[in-house]
């Protein structure tokens, strides 16, 4: 039997992860591959990674897991903390399905886990008094500051 390797793969569910001002740590999905050649295959720095076909279906995934979600995406963020983590639910869910019918490969590459990592908003309260007047107190500070 061939040497099973593992390659981690790191999914922006915004897709501008490294456009981010410094300290923002964006939503991501990170999944986790074992599998053997010809689905697996090596970088120049002899570092496991998807073979270049598998690579370039992961990213076709991506694209379509990102428009698919875009308008719930924009819109996260709001008071109802079940519908955000529902959006959250769907789209994790709907990443992991899109692999196996699209990426997987039975006794070549699998799905061995997914995690999430970053921030991911689920609740954002901006309708309360405290919170209306503390950013009333932040447009009135003086603009030397």
């Amino acid at each position: 039997m061939a040497e099973v390797l593992t390659v981690l793969q790191e999914f922006d569910v915004f897709g501008n992860g490294d456009a981010s001002p410094y300290g923002i740590d964006t939503p991501k999905i990170n999944a986790q591959f074992v599998g053997v050649t010809p689905a697996v295959a090596f970088d120049v720095h002899n570092q496991p990674k998807l073979a270049r076909v598998n690579a370039r279906k992961l990213r076709d995934i991506e694209q379509a897991v990102r428009q698919q979600f875009a308008p719930q995406l924009n819109t996260l963020g709001g008071p109802d903390l079940a519908e955000n983590l529902g959006v959250i639910q769907q789209l994790i869910t709907a990443f992991k399905d899109r692999l196996e019918q699209d990426l997987l490969v039975p006794e070549q590459l699998e799905l061995e886990s997914l995690t999430t990592s970053g921030e991911w908003l689920t609740y954002w309260q901006d309708e309360a008094p405290l919170v209306r007047a503390k950013e009333q107190q932040r447009t009135n500070l003086p603009k030397d500051f």
